[in-house]
């Protein structure tokens, strides 16, 4: 049972024509991955949706309503992958919002090839595209997403599984689909700040939550190639995909980046357990 939707709570509902996140990019979402029947990391994507819908002013959608969209689309205990997309709902001609509202939709789609595998590694070379910068909407998973597809467009061209984005400034964000987290020589974890461009995924705040717990917090700072130097490890995340290590970025090739990985994904297996989408639990 995979690709199918739910919009409002109605199963296979057409979107109308005037919905604000088709016609402006007017809302967010998050995607977030099912393993046999359980959602991993639910409360840090609730966190996440509940940052990015105040970010643009949208009502809230109930978590308990989203879980029980989730479970009805995996009623069968299979995986997969969850898409949310939370919009501002209908409304007219114009950039104008209307009054705040909101609209659901819920999809289920299959997981990609070789999910459960260890993630191979990474090799990023720069793109050419250059990320714009939006403090207002700097971390926000908004549906404003034309940079990544073009970035995806461009990595297709070039031949590269993933490739890192900078803004105009060449101070690093993320590649393509995945945050990423450098550490020194010194045993620091470093990752860039997204406050003017980028998103703030999941995974990566339960990175951070996990790597301070452990006693090596992680600092938020504009990086840029040239600050690279004395980087010995480059781990790249998103949520479907997991914890992959960067063994080549630009010219730098860090040497311990597989090791980092394998410890943070140990880190993050521990950081929440995957919420079941039946039974008593509530996930709340």
């Amino acid at each position: 049972m995979d690709d199918a939707c739910l919009v409002d709570g109605t199963p296979d509902a057409m979107l109308p024509t005037d919905d604000r996140g088709l016609a402006y990019g007017d809302g967010i979402f998050r995607t977030l991955r099912v393993e046999s029947g359980a959602i991993v990391a639910w409360q840090a994507h609730m966190s996440r949706l509940t940052y990015d819908c105040d970010a643009l002013e949208l009502d809230r959608p109930d978590p308990r309503t989203l879980r029980a969209d989730a479970a009805r689309l995996f009623v069968d205990g299979g995986s997969g992958v969850l898409k949310i997309v939370i919009t501002r709902g209908s409304g007219g001609r114009g950039y104008a919002p209307p009054d705040r509202g909101s609209r659901r939709i819920v999809s289920r789609h299959a997981l990609p090839p070789h999910a459960g595998d260890t993630p191979a590694p990474l090799e990023l070379e720069r793109a050419d595209l250059v990320l714009g910068e939006q403090p207002r909407l700097g971390g926000v998973k908004h549906l404003n997403r034309l940079e990544q597809v073009l970035a995806r467009a461009e990595c297709a061209r070039r031949g590269l599984a993933d490739a890192y984005l900078c803004t105009a400034d060449g101070s690093i964000v993320a590649t393509t689909m995945r945050n990423l987290l450098f550490r020194d020589e010194t045993g620091r974890w470093l990752t860039p700040r997204l406050s003017r461009a980028g998103v703030a995924g999941a995974t990566r705040a339960r990175l951070m939550h996990a790597l301070q717990i452990a006693g090596t917090p992680v600092i938020e700072t504009e990086i840029g190639m040239d600050d690279m130097a004395g980087v010995h490890a480059v781990i790249a995340c998103n949520s479907v995909g997991g914890v992959v290590a960067v063994t080549r970025m630009g010219d730098l090739q860090p040497r311990d980046s597989t090791s980092a990985a394998a410890d943070c994904r140990r880190l993050i297996e521990t950081d929440e357990k995957p919420v079941p989408l039946t039974g008593d639990s509530t996930g709340e």
